[in-house]
Formats: structure tokens, C-alpha cells, sequence
């Protein structure tokens, strides 16, 4: 099966100027965004090619497997990225990436000059940090979380100084942040956005899905979900949405790396699967049963009890030692007795939803899946 690294080595030689820009190419622009760029880089403009071998000289294989810890051969897509004559030679610019734990923030984008007048700002995903994925959790008890709001100053900031067309997009979180910035962006922006591109990014609260300023940007949005979405169904999406085949299964799906092309589109399914449409059904009646506050003081609570474990990436979460959970276990047994009570009720009110949309079998399929070591 062919993907964006097949993309490129098909594709690659062949300019924006020759074949214009496609949906393909939103998602490779997406992906880039997850590389780092030094600031010394991107104070004028860096190229492709040139960003993505100084990061290769930065980090080496293992770190790199870290950095890039929820998809498949990063290496090989990147290295194809850099060499193919159709992005090797675009420039960034704009490059920008600001981790706050103070702040719960986690937030990086970058510019990218497909020619003279045309721009995509691309807006990265949750990284491996665990405050990058706190500031997600965030999104289900706060109107508006710290990304959001510099995605629209970042947004309002780099295209103030020129006349451009303008696609905006980002993959998982990206996403997401990409959306809320064409929403709340300045009008006379808002103006020369062509589209926007949501890449398997979670939803939104009822409220901003209602909103006028959404409503009328919603003709601009392009969503992309993968066959089992789990990140994309997570809250109110009112975007209609392609759903993209992948060579992968379970939350997998959700990296870009695995989505299926054939030529200049993505492979295409009718519909997400059973899983998908359960998982919704899941969350949806869980966070209804659930008022904000008690959100807030269960998500809060669990990341505090990681925190003091010294838990800071997802990596050493999933690779959890033994030794490791007496200390978690400590630290909720300190808990005062009004918060243990709302997190072990929240527990089992989710347990109760998942019990009720899936049967045991399905569920211990999805543990031994997610538990899974790639090959």
C-alpha cells in the first residue's frame, strides 16, 4: 500500500509550479511541523532540505524514535521529504516553539512558502511531553486553552505583512489549532484563507460549533479522519469529514504516516468503523454525566500524581516500571478524601459507559493492541 513517503518518491520531482498544491500535500506540510528548527534558523528563512538535515545532525536514531514515538519510519519520510525537488527548496520561516508547564502550554508552528503569494502554516501536534498532552485533556472543561489562543496571535502576527493566500492546517492537535485560528483570526484574514485543514485533530466545545464566526468558516474546513479515529472523534466536530484508509489498526491509525494514497488523493472508506462510532458514543454520555469542575479536578489530580512520580514524557508513561507504581499509588492514598472520591467516581462512571458500548472481549483487544510494540 502507498502512503506520503511513496507520495514523495513518486511525486517528488515533479514543482507546485507543474502540479498545484493537493490534500497530499496539506498532510507532508502537517508532518514537517513536527520537526525543531534552532531560532538562530528561522530569524530569515531556512529550507526544507536544510531544516530537516540539521535536525537529523541534532538528534541521533534513538532520540529521534522518541521525538517521533507515535509513528511509523519518521525517518525515511523526512529523508524523502528533504531530497524530493517538489519541498526540498520551499522556505519556513516564522518557526516558533514555546513549552509552558507553568502555563500548561505546548505550542510550535512554522511558515511555509509554497511560492511568491501562496503560504501554509502549519501547526504541530501534541508532542512527547506530558504537559502537551495535559493542555489536550484541557480542552474538556476549558472554553479556550493557552494553544488556541497563540495560534490566533501567531496567526494575526505573520500574515500581517502581506497580501498572501493562505491554507492553514496541522495534524492531531495541530488540527485543532489550525480550525480555531481561522475562526478567530482578523476578518480581513479570515478573507484570504482558501481552506483549513483538520488532520485527525479532536473537536470542540458545543458552544464555538455554534457560534456564528464557525458557522461561517465551516464552508473553509476539510476534515480528515482515519478508518478507527479515536483523537478526532474526542468532542463536537460539525465539519463533514473524509475518512481515509490506513495500513494500521486501533489508535495507530491516528499517524498520518500509515493513511493511504493513490496519486494525488487519499484512498477513501464510506464511514469510520464500529470502534470509532462507540468510542464518541463513550466519551460523549461520560463527559455529559461529568460537570466541568469535577473534569477539571480529576484531570488535574491524575497529572499531579504523575508529575510527583517524575513522569514528564508519554514515553515513560507507556514504559511504566514496576518499581515506579508504589510511588503513584503513595501519592493517591495522600489525596484528601473529597478529591480520591470524585477521581475513583469518575473512573468508574467511565468504566460504566465503556462496559455499556463495548463487551469485555472488545475491550482487552484494545488494551493488547495499544500495549503493542510496533514493528
Amino acid at each position: 500500500m502507498a502512503n506520503i513517503t511513496n507520495y514523495l518518491k513518486w511525486r517528488g520531482d515533479i514543482t507546485f509550479k507543474e502540479s498545484s498544491f493537493n490534500e497530499i500535500d496539506n498532510l507532508i506540510f502537517s508532518e514537517l511541523a513536527y520537526i525543531e528548527i534552532s531560532k538562530k534558523d528561522t530569524e530569515k528563512k531556512i529550507t526544507v532540505k536544510n531544516a530537516i538535515n540539521k535536525f537529523f545532525k541534532k538528534y541521533d536514531e534513538k532520540q529521534l524514535a522518541k521525538k517521533f514515538s507515535l509513528s511509523k519510519n519518521p525517518v525515511s519520510f523526512l529523508e524523502a521529504l528533504a531530497n524530493s525537488k517538489r519541498f526540498g527548496n520551499l522556505f519556513i520561516t516564522n518557526y516558533i516553539n514555546k513549552v509552558s508547564k507553568k502555563e500548561e502550554k505546548q505550542f510550535s508552528a512554522m511558515v511555509i512558502h509554497i511560492n511568491f503569494n501562496t503560504i501554509y502554516i502549519a501547526f504541530k501536534g501534541t508532542d512527547e511531553t506530558m504537559v502537551g498532552w495535559k493542555e489536550d485533556l484541557n480542552m474538556s472543561f476549558l472554553s479556550e486553552i493557552p494553544s488556541q489562543l497563540e495560534a490566533v496571535n501567531y496567526v494575526n502576527k505573520v500574515v500581517s505583512w502581506n497580501k498572501c493566500h493562505i491554507y492553514l492546517g496541522g495534524h492531531s492537535k495541530g488540527g485543532n489549532l489550525a480550525v480555531y485560528a481561522g475562526v478567530k483570526c482578523k476578518k480581513k484574514i479570515q478573507k484570504r484563507i482558501k481552506f483549513i485543514f483538520n488532520n485527525d485533530g479532536p473537536g470542540f466545545t458545543e458552544d464555538f460549533v455554534m457560534s456564528q464566526s464557525y458557522l461561517n468558516t465551516l464552508p473553509k474546513i476539510k476534515t480528515f479522519l482515519p478508518e478507527t479515529s479515536i483523537i478526532g472523534m474526542l468532542l463536537t466536530q460539525k465539519s463533514e469529514y473524509k475518512v481515509i484508509k490506513s495500513d494500521s489498526i486501533g489508535i495507530w491509525q491516528h499517524d498520518a504516516l500509515t493513511w493511504q494514497v493513490e496519486g494525488t488523493k487519499f484512498i477513501t472508506l464510506k464511514e469510520v468503523d464500529e470502534t470509532s462510532n462507540k468510542l464518541r458514543t463513550t466519551v460523549s454520555s461520560w463527559l455529559e454525566k461529568i460537570d466541568k469542575k469535577e473534569r477539571e479536578i480529576f484531570i488535574n489530580t491524575l497529572y499531579q500524581v504523575l508529575e510527583k512520580s517524575h513522569i514528564e514524557t508519554v514515553e515513560e508513561l507507556t514504559k511504566l516500571k514496576l518499581r515506579t507504581i508504589p510511588s503513584i499509588l503513595k501519592s493517591f492514598t495522600k489525596l484528601e478524601e473529597e478529591t480520591r472520591k470524585i477521581v475513583i467516581d469518575t473512573i468508574k462512571e467511565l468504566m460504566k459507559e465503556a462496559n455499556r458500548n463495548f463487551n469485555r472481549k472488545t475491550i482487552l483487544h484494545g488494551i493488547r493492541i495499544m500495549s503493542k510494540k510496533r514493528s
